[in-house]
């Protein structure tokens, strides 16, 4: 349509310009010295104006021409780009579909050429990684790092996910300490951290990291409360493996009551105090607990701790055996105690019925010790042990296979 104009315009002029060269011709003179040059009007208009057209289609052209060079570096910049950008789209494509390999061949390609080097660096990184290639892994990393020197908290963040995931515990708690270091108040800096502390049995670091969990909102509620509670107890547990009674009780009273009387911490508790023949104290613990709630654990406990009212005892755990009649863990206890107040007939009775519902070797083992205390029942006895032996056998080799 453009060009349609134009050529309308071209004939519209020229039409004038032949009317008028027709109606009145005029004439031009140019004179220097000796020479002169005489012509009509139209006829100088018309040369006149397809100078000027040369001229500027002369300059045009210089101008084209000096430009040329750049014009081709910034056309190849563009196609190398284009590049980068379809093999970063093409790689992390790959890298989802797990073609570790590929993924890594297609990020690293254009990289050099990219408007995020970060992002293939960075991809390229995850990718050797899968493929255990911690080598590349490292100085893709390292390139990331020359790449952007305003992305050391990402590149820190990936570095520490990477070594994770690789089992180099160490490795990625040294990463995380310096980016708290740098960026205390970093929300998923704190949460790795947390992580790998409880991953590590770190129990006491988890308890330093909490303030800083709560204040960042980084847990809700619910959240907090049981990592506190797994807190708590890891350090409960590992002053029981040390045998610390002392610092067992300065963690016990220093707990928080929501905390202290959780099943998870009255289970580890009462361990400690049926380790130190204080069953007197974990008794009332337990029932408090289990007049509320239910807990296959502590009814398990119950059944290992000795105390003089036998019949006390057993009143309770029968009561609780009304409410529970097909749990294998507190017929067991009742089977313990039955056998504690030598009411022989009555633990073999439990005993049994824990077996019927759910055979353990431990079980067997406490009837072999019924048959024992009864006297007369060797063949009862070592067939108990034999069955109780080979059960446990079964169970460890499908737990290692």
């Amino acid at each position: 349509m453009k060009l349609l104009i134009i050529f309308a315009l071209a004939l519209l002029i020229g039409s004038g310009l032949m009317w008028l060269a027709d109606f009145e011709p005029g004439f031009v003179l140019f004179q220097y010295g000796h020479w002169s040059l005489e012509t009509s009007l139209v006829v100088f208009i018309v040369a006149f104006v397809l100078l000027v057209l040369a001229g500027y289609f002369t300059l045009r052209s210089l101008v084209a021409i000096k430009r040329a060079p750049s014009r081709l570096s910034r056309w190849q910049s563009a196609k190398r780009l284009s590049r980068a950008n379809k093999s970063l789209t093409q790689g992390l494509i790959m890298l989802e579909e797990g073609r570790w390999a590929e993924a890594e061949r297609a990020l690293m390609r254009y990289a050099g050429h990219s408007e995020a080097p970060l992002l293939h660096y960075l991809s390229a990184a995850r990718a050797a990684q899968k493929q255990r290639a911690g080598e590349r892994r490292d100085n893709y990393l390292r390139l990331a790092h020359d790449t952007s020197d305003k992305a050391d908290i990402a590149i820190g963040i990936v570095q520490a996910e990477l070594l994770i995931d690789a089992d180099q515990k160490e490795q990625a708690l040294a990463t995380l300490q310096r980016l708290r270091e740098s960026h205390p108040k970093h929300p998923h800096v704190l949460k790795l951290l947390q992580q790998l502390y409880s991953d590590m049995n770190e129990w006491q670091a988890v308890q330093d990291v909490l303030p800083d969990l709560r204040k960042r909102h980084v847990l809700d509620a619910s959240g907090m409360k049981d990592l506190s509670t797994d807190a708590t107890v890891g350090q409960l547990e590992s002053a029981i493996a040390e045998q610390d009674w002392q610092r067992v009780s300065d963690i016990w009273q220093q707990a928080p009551t929501k905390i202290r009387y959780t099943e998870p911490m009255l289970n580890a508790y009462t361990t400690a105090l049926i380790l130190q023949q204080r069953g007197k104290e974990a008794g009332p613990l337990i029932e408090a607990f289990m007049n509320n709630e239910w807990s296959d654990r502590l009814a398990y406990q119950y059944g290992l701790i000795h105390i003089d009212n036998h019949d006390g005892q057993v009143e309770r755990a029968e009561k609780w055996l009304s409410q529970h009649p097909d749990n294998p863990w507190l017929l067991l206890s009742l089977g313990r105690i039955a056998l504690a107040n030598k009411a022989f007939e009555k633990a073999e009775q439990y005993l049994q019925q824990s077996i019927a519902i759910g055979p353990r070797g431990e079980t067997y083992q406490v009837l072999a010790e019924v048959y024992q205390a009864q006297g007369g029942r060797e063949k009862e006895e070592v067939a108990a042990y034999r069955q109780g032996l080979e059960l446990m056998l079964s169970q460890s080799t499908l737990l290692s296979s």
